[in-house]
């Protein structure tokens, strides 16, 4: 049994015992804490990362800052609905093996709060975001009037988007609430009906978070382009959103294990070959849908559909397009497909770090070319990205320094800790 933390104990070092699980035990999980350095210096590099990124709005490359700061949040955004819909399969199915990194993807998954706040200067500045907000293409006296726009005016008005982004957070917030919590709570006395609970609410979530993800998808990245318009894109964006949380799960649980001593014979080889097999699944299926969904625009060949890919496959932005074929799927796959890969941890918290940042690579790629034609990255880029990154993980370890790492009266625990993988 895992000893209690003293004032020398390093951060995040001590984990209580998951096997045998007493009453002891939930008492004394409420004096778990880690090092205040261990949320806070994250959180200050990320904060001073953005107000870096500020020094752009004085130089008047407005539109670069805000574009930068829809590709940053909107990659975090993923990562939070990507966890969601892992703990909501892991409940509705009945998985035993993720059992011993649920608390991990919880604490990822219950973020839509903080993102919720980290939203407001997207909202602010819509009106360089998004084309659709200007007042002039809906009027036909102006020389600028675009039919097109105005017909779609019922639905890209920002009175309607302010009251769907609302609705989708609300939704997400009260999902995760409900599995953190009652997951939480189970800690103390586990109720006998606590995973009925848990599944239920799933079962209900799980459409719930395809049709809103579908819908934020399109609000905040397919109407930056408010011509173009692609029924297949919703379900692009969830492919990615999948793949990058289910790699921040294995970065984190490989973090937690090597570096801060804990989940020690919790965490074993087979669960990182189940999440390797999850990472290598999603990079197949994210190159399905991509090239469905270029496919079906290709042989549509619909001017308004088409002019949103002949941007990405001319001038500067013709190597990224490049670049994220070769390096989004084809080496990743790869590289993945062999089972020793995914039971090699070093190897495989390399990908899973390589996918995340190609999943931001591709969200650049999908938002940057409808403002900027000349391709390539700015240094603001990576400062914004990095500095709401630094924001994210911040939030996370202090979630996770609050409660164990592990459910520990959850019936599936025993059998999670001796998966095996044959």
């Amino acid at each position: 049994m895992a000893e209690k933390p003293t004032s020398s104990s390093s951060p995040l070092t001590w984990l209580i015992d998951p096997v045998q699980p007493t009453q002891d035990h939930a008492q004394e999980r409420y004096q778990f804490t880690a090092s205040i350095r261990s949320w806070v210096i994250p959180v200050a590099l990320g904060v001073a990362l953005l107000v870096v990124s500020l020094v752009t709005l004085f130089t008047g490359d407005t539109q670069r800052f805000l574009f930068a700061y829809l590709t940053g949040w909107t990659f975090l955004l993923s990562i939070a609905l990507g966890a969601l819909f892992f703990l909501l399969i892991h409940h509705i199915t009945k998985a035993h093996w993720s059992t011993v990194v649920r608390r991990i993807t919880e604490a990822v998954a219950f973020s839509f709060p903080l993102l919720a706040v980290l939203s407001i200067p997207i909202l602010l500045g819509m009106y360089d975001l998004y084309h659709w907000t200007h007042t002039d293409l809906l009027d036909p006296a102006s020389p600028e009037y675009d039919a097109l726009i105005a017909g779609k005016t019922p639905y890209l008005n920002e009175p309607f988007f302010f009251a769907r982004m609302a609705v989708y957070f609300l939704a997400w917030t009260i999902i995760s609430y409900k599995l953190y919590t009652r997951s939480l709570a189970s800690d103390v006395v586990h109720a006998p009906e606590t995973n009925y609970n848990l599944r239920f609410t799933s079962a209900w979530a799980i459409p719930v978070f395809g049709v809103t993800t579908a819908f934020a998808a399109t609000d905040l990245l397919m109407t930056l382009e408010p011509h173009w318009y692609s029924t297949i894109f919703g379900i692009y964006f969830f492919a990615g959103a999948f793949l990058s949380g289910v790699c921040l799960i294995t970065l984190i649980a490989a973090f937690l294990q090597r570096r801060g001593g804990m989940l020690q014979r919790v965490v074993t080889t087979d669960h990182y070959q189940d999440l390797g097999k999850w990472i290598f699944a999603m990079t197949a299926f994210w190159a399905y849908i991509a090239l469905s969904q270029y496919m079906l625009l290709w042989y549509a060949n619909i001017p308004e559909t088409t002019v949103w890919y002949r941007v990405r496959f001319e001038g500067g932005w013709m190597a990224h397009s490049y670049a994220l074929v070769l390096f989004h799927f084809v080496v990743p796959f790869l590289i993945l497909l062999p089972r020793v890969t995914k039971r090699a941890l070093p190897l495989l918290c390399i990908m899973a770090g390589w996918m995340l940042s190609m999943h931001w690579f591709d969200l650049h790629w999908v938002a940057f070319p409808n403002a900027f034609s000349e391709g390539g990255f700015h240094w603001v880029d990576l400062t914004v990205g990095l500095g709401l990154l630094g924001v994210f993980i911040g939030a996370i370890v202090y979630r996770l320094s609050r409660h164990p790492l592990v459910p520990q009266n959850d019936p599936y625990l025993q059998r999670s800790l001796e998966f095996e993988n044959v």
